[in-house]
C-alpha cells in the first residue's frame, strides 16, 4: 500500500482519505492513494483562498451581512468580539514591552501576536484595529473586546476615559 505513495509526500495526507478508502487499500495494494487524495481534496483546494466565510448566504448565493452600525457623536464603532461593558483609562501600546498595563486599563493596540496575552490579565478591556490572536485571547479570558476600529492608536490618547461595550462593538469617549 505505501509503495504507491511518494515518500516525500506529507504523511498528514492520510487524513485526506476516508476509512472506506483505507480499508480498500489494505485489501488491494494496487489502489492509487494519490488519486484518492486528489479526489477527496478537490473541494478544499477550491476554497482554500477564502479568508473568512460569510455568516449567511441566501438561496441565490447572495451574501447577507448586517448593516454597519453608525457611530454617534463621541463614539467609535467596530466589530463586537467579546461581550461586556467596562470603563477605564486608555493605554496605547505599539509593542508589548512598551509600558505596563495596570488593573483597569483599556488596552489599545493596532494588532497583537502571541507575546501579548500576559498583558490581557490586568486589562479591563481590549480595543484592536485588527482582530487576530488578540481577539481570540480576549474572548478566552472573558475580557470585553472590540476590533476593527480604524486608527484607534491615533484617535485615542493615553489616559483618556472610555466606555467599551464589547457586545455592541462601541466605544464611548468620556
Amino acid at each position: 500500500m505505501a509503495e504507491n505513495v511518494d515518500s516525500t509526500h506529507n504523511p498528514l495526507t492520510i487524513f485526506d482519505l476516508t476509512l472506506d478508502d483505507l480499508e480498500k487499500a489494505m485489501k488491494d495494494p494496487s489502489i492509487n492513494l494519490k488519486s484518492l487524495i486528489s479526489k477527496n481534496t478537490t473541494f478544499i483546494k477550491k476554497i482554500e483562498h477564502i479568508r473568512e466565510f460569510p455568516k449567511v448566504i441566501d438561496s441565490r448565493g447572495k451574501i447577507l451581512r448586517p448593516p454597519k452600525k453608525k457611530a454617534r457623536e463621541g463614539e467609535l464603532v467596530g466589530e463586537p468580539i467579546s461581550p461586556g461593558t467596562v470603563r477605564g483609562k486608555v493605554k496605547i501600546l505599539r509593542t508589548p514591552d512598551e509600558k505596563p498595563i495596570l488593573p483597569g486599563d483599556i488596552l489599545v493596540a493596532r494588532a497583537t501576536d502571541p507575546g501579548w496575552p500576559p498583558l490581557f490579565i490586568n486589562a479591563a478591556g481590549i480595543i484592536l484595529e485588527v482582530g487576530g490572536i488578540g481577539a481570540l485571547v480576549a474572548r478566552e479570558y472573558g475580557k470585553p473586546c472590540v476590533s476593527g476600529i480604524e486608527d484607534a492608536v491615533s484617535i485615542l490618547k493615553d489616559g483618556q476615559m472610555v466606555e467599551l461595550d464589547g457586545l455592541n462593538g462601541t466605544i464611548k469617549l468620556l
